[in-house]
């Protein structure tokens, strides 16, 4: 529910791209090549995509991990020592839109709503404003008549020839129209030309010849699928004017390399014809009759001046400036792609606690239990789908995980076999840690038992970060951001979960609902189990974050089985020196030994 805000969010990161392409191709423009510099806006065209486009379909996040987990470890960095409880390091994805767009949106749960109204509001409308301009362009094309061997033989073996010339096999319609004052081409499926009736009285045929090649370009060079493109990232971002300016610009850059191309075909000894063919017609030209999915010949005066220019100014592309052309481009790409997760991140992986509106759920209050700390609990009764929830507003807020990540880091490394329930040991390798229960080896259970850091820490490293990566996807823990780091991405670092998506992942597990293996998944149950108390048999796993040497987030979540019923629970403490794990635990022992 919160993508309109990170919509918006989005559009200031593709404005200030735009921005930079645009001063760039300014800045490199006798370093490129016509046709590269038209292409670009391919990149900016697929940039534009990539808030829509699903998460786990398209990210540099993985790839990038992987180069971080290399440096890391040619550094010289141990794999174990690293053993710290907490980081200051703040997320390292997207510098905090995230947690930005989610604080807009839960400061005013309303602000969302009028968001969505007016977004798909102005949609509509310009999309009904679009559809009445194909609308126009379809009553253009059924009143105009074609033109074939039959009706006008000298005209349409004119088209013929220079559709051989440019090497068109495929069927490109020719119509001529008394209704139209500039020849247009358009269509995907069924490519057609249309010129205007007396095109063959006001011109020569050397004149109409050019016009021909210049609109069979337009269709040789596949520019109706960016046509398409614009038209409709034109409805979704109709809000934005750099966005439309961006596009007026793409329009010119199309037409200036469509011209190119033609010169190319005709050699520049005959460039300045050509010339004076756009000069002579341009007086003709009607200006801005369409703004749908094809090209035409005209322009406004600047941007005719412009392309009488590029013509004059016309020379072949030398090996330099395709190589140099190249370089830009792919260097574009890249540029484009690490900054894919600033876009596509919070809208794939939304924050499911919402989605609870929707659920059984109630509002309990156990705030006695919490002795003033500023804290949250949640418990789902699986059997009934029910959730009970003490301050709703912190149990669906994201923070970090901390030593609770432990629970799944152990299971994706029994799915990896990289332990297994037989054995689970990972040895010690002789340095000295903070607690003497670290100070030897440990399996599964000791490890889960006494929170020993180095052991998951060395489990995430056998795993790798690229299968880290994709486990916490397949799961959907959280943002499932670990560019903090191999080492702390759980701890008060990048990756986030909340308390109601925490008792969520345990029901999952429970259920196995990934289709792991069910005695990993037994394994895991095994280690996490407590001790009984009155309410059932406990299973849990602690939690703390520290910031600067001080308690900033505990928690304690896990499952209770009470005569064959299971529920799961999250407690979490926030911004006190009893946030911690230990305290966080004996306040939801007392909580459900109270209501179970």
């Amino acid at each position: 529910m919160i993508f309109p805000v990170h919509f918006l969010i989005c559009n200031i990161v593709i404005s200030f791209f735009l921005f930079v392409m645009l001063l760039l191709k300014k800045g490199l423009k006798r370093h490129l090549t016509v046709r590269i510099q038209y292409d670009l806006w391919y990149i900016f065209v697929f940039m534009l995509m990539l808030p829509f486009i699903p998460f786990h379909i398209l990210t540099p996040e993985k790839q990038l991990l992987q180069i971080q987990q290399w440096l890391t470890n040619n550094s010289g960095h141990s794999t174990s020592v690293l053993t710290n409880i907490s980081s200051d390091l703040p997320p390292a994805s997207d510098f905090g839109m995230t947690d930005f767009s989610m604080a807009i949106a839960s400061s005013n749960p309303h602000v969302y709503t009028v968001l969505w109204i007016t977004w798909i509001t102005g949609m509509i409308l310009v999309a009904l404003f679009f559809i009445s301009q194909v609308a126009k362009l379809y009553w253009l094309r059924k009143q105009a008549y074609p033109i074939t061997n039959h009706t006008e033989s000298e005209l349409y073996h004119l088209y013929d020839t220079c559709l051989k010339e440019l090497r068109i096999k495929q069927h490109v319609r020719l119509y001529a129209s008394c209704r139209l004052a500039s020849p247009i081409s358009y269509g995907l499926f069924r490519p057609t030309v249309i010129i205007p009736q007396d095109l063959d009285i006001l011109m020569t045929n050397e004149d109409i010849r050019f016009v021909f090649l210049h609109e069979l370009q337009h269709y040789k060079r596949k520019d109706t699928i960016l046509n398409y493109l614009v038209c409709f990232l034109q409805i979704i971002y109709w809000f934005n004017p750099f966005i439309w300016y961006g596009f007026h610009q793409l329009r010119k850059d199309r037409e200036i390399a469509c011209d190119n191309a033609v010169v190319h075909v005709i050699g520049k000894e005959q460039s300045k014809n050509y010339g004076y063919t756009l000069i002579k017609y341009t007086k003709q030209m009607q200006k801005g009759m369409f703004i749908a999915p094809l090209s035409n010949m005209g322009g406004n005066k600047h941007t005719i001046k412009q392309r009488i220019q590029e013509i004059a100014d016309y020379k072949k592309d030398s090996t330099r400036q395709k190589i140099k052309s190249a370089g830009v481009m792919i260097l574009s790409l890249v540029l484009v792609y690490c900054s894919s997760p600033l876009l596509v991140n919070t809208f794939s992986v939304d924050n499911s606690s919402n989605d609870l509106k929707d659920k059984n759920s109630k509002t309990i209050d156990v705030s006695p239990y919490f002795h003033g700390i500023h804290g949250s609990f949640v418990l789902y009764d699986m059997t009934k789908d029910q959730y009970q929830i003490y301050n709703r507003q912190d149990s669906e807020q994201r923070v970090s995980p901390d030593s609770t990540f432990k629970i799944y880091s152990g299971l994706f490394a029994l799915e990896e076999n990289i332990i297994t329930t037989n054995d689970s040991s990972q040895a010690w390798d002789g340095e000295k840690q903070p607690y003497n229960t670290w100070n030897q080896d440990q399996t599964l259970e000791t490890a889960m038992k006494n929170s020993v850091n180095w052991y998951f820490q060395n489990l995430d490293y056998q795993l790798g970060i690229a299968k880290l990566y994709d486990y916490y996807h397949k799961i959907s823990y959280g943002n499932c951001d670990l560019t903090g780091g191999i080492n702390q991405y759980w701890a008060e670092s990048s990756l986030k979960i909340s308390p109601i998506e925490q008792t969520q992942l345990l029901s999952d597990l429970l259920q196995n609902k990934w289709d792991f293996q069910t005695e990993n998944i037994k394994a895991i149950q095994h280690a996490l189990y407590l001790s009984d108390i009155p309410a059932g048999k406990l299973y849990g796993k602690t939690g703390t974050g520290i910031v600067n040497g001080k308690n900033t987030n505990g928690w304690f979540v896990g499952f209770i089985e009470q005569n064959g019923h299971f529920y799961c629970f999250a407690t979490n403490l926030q911004d006190s020196d009893s946030a911690n794990g230990s305290t966080a635990m004996q306040i939801t022992i007392d909580i459900l030994n109270h209501i179970l």
